[in-house]
Parts: C-alpha cells; structure tokens; sequence
C-alpha cells in the first residue's frame, strides 16, 4: 500500500481511538535578513503531519540505558504509523548527556528515478514546524567532495523521500541545537561506495558527536506469521553483525541493507554494542483484524536499536 495513503487511513483510526495530547503548535518559520539571504531553497517538510506527530509525542515509547551508556547511534522506522517508536528513540537521545552536534540519517532512496546518482544528499538547510534546522555542510561536503562516493547534492531527491524527511521534525524538536545531515543510499549502490561512504562517516565521527541514525523499516508485504519469521532472521543477522547477511535481505527483511549496515558499521568503529529497544508491526499499531483490507498487501514491521558505549 502507498505509505501516503497508509498515514493517511491511520490518522483517521487512531484520532478515533485517543486524542492527542497537549504538544507545541507549529510556529510560523520568520527568517532573519541573513537567513533569508542565505536559505532561498529551504526543504520542506512535506510528510509533516500534526496529528500523527502529537500521537508519537503524547505517548512516546520508554526506552532506558543504563545511566553508564552512551547512545551513539541508531536504528528506527520511518513508517509513521510507528511515530510513538520514533518519538521514543529521540526522546532517549534527547535525555543524553553530552549534546549532539549532528544528527545524521541514512536513509533508503525511495525514489530512484529522480536520482542522478545511488548516494544522494542535500546542503540546504530545513524549514520545520519547529523552526529551521540547520544542515552541517562540512559534514555533507566531506561526502559530495569524495570522488568514489559520487553523491549528488539533489535537495528536490531529499525533500521528496520520506525516508529522511518524515524524521526531519523529530530531530529539530527533540534536540534543537543539532545540525542534520541527510544521505540516502540506493539498493543499487556498489559495495564499493558503500565501504567508502562508511569510511568517511566514521572518519567525520571522530571530530564531532554526530549521532548516526538508519532509517529502516523491516518486513514488507507479507502477512503476520511470514513477517515473524523474517524478523527473526533480521534481528538474528542484526545483532551479529552479519554484514554479508544482510546485504542479501530484500524487502521482505528490510528496505535498506546499505543504511544499516552503515548503523552497524558505526557501531563497530566506536567500539559500541546493539541494544534491542522494541520491536512492533503495523498490525500492532492499527485497531483491525488482519483480514482488513487496509492489510491486503501485507504488514510493515518495525525494530529499534541503540548502539552504545
């Protein structure tokens, strides 16, 4: 089913069952004189939905760390149906210690036909409901510049996917201060520029606290019982770093073998370990029975990870 379409229907349920709770209206975005000079193609966040928001905001899913623990980096859905599982993976982060001075998404290219290239980010800045977030262009310099990686700054590509943009909003209001990056990486992409894009991520970590996340929904299409046993295999292939594995997952695993490998390859090189923090369905998230036709072409099932140290 169109993901556009699958908010859709589960805004209209999930406003029927509860009713948001008190969160911060949207402020008008008024830029200075020197925005203004300087931001003349803001990205938009096209995927903002309040309703959706106030429903992750209002009952964010609790996640812990032992208070020892660092979380360095992460693994969440983009599905917005899971808006309480992103809520509760930026709302850990946001609780941190130290602040972050990036946020950087990885996240699948959705849309490849309007893609010169399969590693694609963005140098403008964003226009959020809660104000603008600023993009670390040394951050995306370092991956346009590389002349391996070959990545194409498209801001129309980026604005479009949902995969990075649907998480736009999280990051500017659970940590504010934050600068964001965005990378999207086509299935297609050559393992070759995938080490090297990887390379330079881990490169770029040592200097700044950027906090890694990939974006990455699991099982697709496929009905309950299916999508159990491919979860299994994924979290199995996860949790033991199997890179190999998991680059031979197609959908019915997870949508972007290239975005979590390079959450496990951070991971690896900060000396971190995996914390599974949830594991849920849309199933789970939709008051239906499956025989539905909201769920004619299957479930989307979702984990979250914390990488820390």
């Amino acid at each position: 089913m169109n993901k556009r379409l699958y908010c859709v229907l589960a805004l209209v349920l999930l406003s029927a069952c509860t009713s948001p709770a008190n969160v911060p209206e949207p402020s008008p975005i008024i830029l200075t004189v020197a925005e203004s000079k300087t931001n003349n193609s803001l990205l938009n966040c096209i995927y903002f939905d309040r309703e959706l928001f106030a429903q992750g905001l209002s009952s964010p899913c609790k996640y812990e760390l032992d208070s020892a623990k660092t979380l360095t980096a992460g693994m969440v859905p983009h599905h917005l149906l899971a808006a309480d599982m992103i809520a509760g993976f930026f709302s850990l982060a946001a609780q941190q210690k130290d602040s972050y001075d990036t946020v950087l998404l990885i996240s699948p290219s959705h849309f490849p036909e309007k893609c010169s290239s399969d590693a694609v980010t963005a140098t403008a800045d964003w226009n959020t409901p809660y104000g603008i977030l600023k993009t670390d262009i040394e951050l995306v310099e370092a991956l346009l510049s590389n002349e391996t990686i070959g990545a194409e700054n498209s801001s129309d590509a980026v604005e479009y996917d949902h995969g990075a943009a649907g998480l736009i909003p999280f990051v500017r209001y659970y940590l504010p201060k934050a600068k964001v990056a965005v990378c999207l990486l086509s299935n297609k992409l050559s393992q070759q520029r995938l080490d090297e894009i990887q390379r330079v991520i881990n490169e770029q970590r040592k200097d700044k606290n950027i906090l890694l996340i990939a974006s990455a929904d699991c099982s697709h299409y496929l009905m309950p019982h299916d999508a159990e046993k491919h979860d299994k295999a994924t979290a199995q292939a996860i949790q033991s770093f199997d890179f190999a594995q998991i680059m031979q997952f197609s959908d019915s695993n997870l949508d972007s073998p290239q975005a979590v490998t390079t959450f496990l390859s951070a991971a690896q090189a900060s000396g971190a370990v995996l914390k599974q923090l949830d594991h849920s369905s849309s199933a789970q998230k939709l008051p239906h029975a499956i025989s539905n036709p909201i769920y004619d072409e299957g479930i989307t099932t979702y984990y979250v990870y914390a990488a820390v140290k």
